[in-house]
């Protein structure tokens, strides 16, 4: 599971050649600068705000948890130890003495703080799904006990006391995600809405702190003085610039202004020799709303959109089969009970060819029901991102539905950040959208698809499919456990809940001027703490 590009730092210095770019001869005094790019502006710096992969990317940098994740296995962050009771229900955390970056110490009551307000329901934090586990966590979260009864407590300055509702062995990983952060609660106090909006309007924990943030242009991350291991950290700065055309990041690759670059599929050929390929965690499928009134709310209408998709055309036609088609939801490469979930429970899902014949013979009920006559009068919405990769998806899957049912498919773009707010208030019809593991265990993809779950942007609800994920939560046996949210996984796709459609396998290429790059499929893109420049 784990993907370690350190590496890889030799191979691609031999293997460099062309546009590669150029190795020059360090300068001991110059500040070690690592640049690479996104195509939309982070979401949000708050850390229980997190909500998307590059926020999560840039929250490891920038916060440290209880926990953290070196190269997918749990090392200390701000604790220093902890220990489990017997039950797996109590976790108690020494915390080390550390810092924030204005000189304050890190005190257990900060992670008190924060904990709590993932739950607090008037802070209202799109993630507070997470926290579920926690003991009191769903009568908190829903307003009916108080926060201050949520299974997290300051025993005192140095130690924090963790409650769960039931055993959890991924709960240690989990502590390293923002969500669970320490956070200060004087400047939330202090800024309100405002809070993390601007660098100077959050202090911050981790090995980076952010110096500056133009909006749609850049973010700059600078070495944190007061980083409690600051001694490791050779990078001085770390620059994430905006660059919404991939093709022109590349070509800033190739000039020598970017240091680590996404590949675009239709330069993986030109590239394959030095490029670094890794399947990234992201699971790419389609939102339907069932809310709406129209034809989605129809589960053999869900059914035939799902069998009139061709995966396999569509990964070979948008990413030169770089991508890996998806029948299923799960992605199967997270922890089962003794190997891969995949390997344990394989599962054909929808398959990854489509199958026109069982698409028609769902659509001919559907329209029976809904007493539709002529499918051309069936119109839908497909809500996408505002980038070329995005418009093309979503044209074939336009073009794959128009001609194998004959409805009608409108595609709209918008703004990343528009798109995941129309996705959280649910207006929308079709959404291309994914999911990445915070956490490597089913739930953390099933626990999205409960009839309560803050992140159900379909409105699906299943009485049947909310019973597994109960039991899963709650039992201790471990197979039993599993079986459950198997069961659940098939249970959602036969309802055709989602449109499953492909796995993230990313290719890039990485200045080879640098070492210790990593990447890891759990909750971000590159971990970039330990990167140094390597001598010349």
């Amino acid at each position: 599971m784990k993907r370690l590009l350190a590496v890889v730092a030799c191979a691609l210095a031999l293997a460099a050649t062309g546009c590669a770019p150029k190795a020059e001869k360090a300068d001991a005094s110059a500040p070690k600068v690592f640049r690479f790019s996104y195509v939309s502006d982070i979401p949000t710096l708050d850390p229980q705000m997190a909500n998307s992969m590059p926020s999560g990317t840039i929250a490891i940098h920038i916060f440290d948890g209880l926990t953290r994740m070196d190269n997918g296995v749990v090392a200390p962050g701000i604790a220093e130890s902890w220990t489990v009771s017997s039950d797996g229900l109590v976790y108690t955390l020494k915390l080390r003495d550390a810092k924030w970056s204005d000189g304050q110490p890190i005190k257990a009551q900060d992670f008190e703080y924060g904990i709590r307000r993932l739950m607090d329901p008037a802070a209202a934090s799109p993630y507070s799904f997470l926290g579920l586990l926690l003991k009191n966590a769903e009568a908190v979260n829903s307003g009916k006990l108080p926060v201050d009864r949520l299974g997290v407590k300051a025993l005192d300055d140095k130690t924090v006391e963790i409650q769960l509702a039931y055993p959890a062995d991924y709960f240690l990983g989990m502590l390293s995600m923002s969500q669970f952060c320490a956070t200060r609660a004087d400047l939330v106090a202090q800024y309100g809405k405002d809070f993390a909006a601007t660098p100077e309007k959050n202090v911050y924990d981790g090995p980076f702190m952010v110096e500056r943030w133009a909006r749609e242009d850049r973010l700059i991350l600078v070495k944190n003085p007061n980083y409690w291991n600051a001694s490791a950290i050779k990078l001085d700065e770390i620059d994430i610039l905006i660059v919404p055309d991939e093709n022109t990041a590349l070509a800033m690759y190739d000039a020598g202004d970017l240091d680590l670059v996404r590949v675009p599929p239709a330069f993986v050929e030109k590239y394959r020799d030095r490029a670094i390929f890794y399947f990234d965690g992201s699971n790419d499928f389609i939102k339907l709303n069932m809310a709406t009134k129209g034809p989605l709310s129809n589960k053999d209408f869900r059914l035939a959109i799902n069998y009139a998709v061709d995966r396999q055309d569509f990964v070979d036609i948008t990413t030169k089969g770089l991508y890996e088609a998806n029948p299923r939801y799960v992605l199967p490469q997270v922890a089962g009970v003794a190997a891969e979930y995949g390997a344990e429970y394989p599962y054909a899902g929808f398959g990854t060819k489509a199958d026109p014949a069982k698409a028609k013979e769902h659509l001919a009920a559907a329209m029976s029901a809904l007493k539709i006559v002529d499918p051309s009068k069936i119109e839908l919405e497909f809500l996408t991102t505002d980038t070329d990769r995005s418009r093309a998806q979503a044209e074939i899957i336009q073009d794959q539905l128009q001609k194998t049912l004959g409805i009608k498919i409108n595609v709209r773009q918008v703004p990343y950040r528009q798109r995941l707010d129309m996705e959280a208030k649910k207006t929308f019809e079709m959404v291309f959208s994914g999911w990445a593991p915070d956490y490597s265990d089913p739930m953390t993809y099933l626990e999205l698809w409960t009839s309560d779950s803050p992140y159900n942007h379909g409105s699906y609800k299943s009485a049947k499919y909310d019973e597994y994920i109960a039991f899963a939560r709650k039992t201790t046996d471990k197979r039993a456990r599993m079986d459950a949210m198997f069961n659940a996984e098939k249970e959602l796709l036969s309802d055709g809940a989602i449109m499953p459609m492909q796995l993230r396998r990313e290719s890039v290429l990485i200045n080879p001027a640098f070492t210790g790059v990593t990447t890891y499929f759990i909750g971000s893109n590159y971990d970039l703490v330990y990167v140094d420049r390597a001598a010349k």
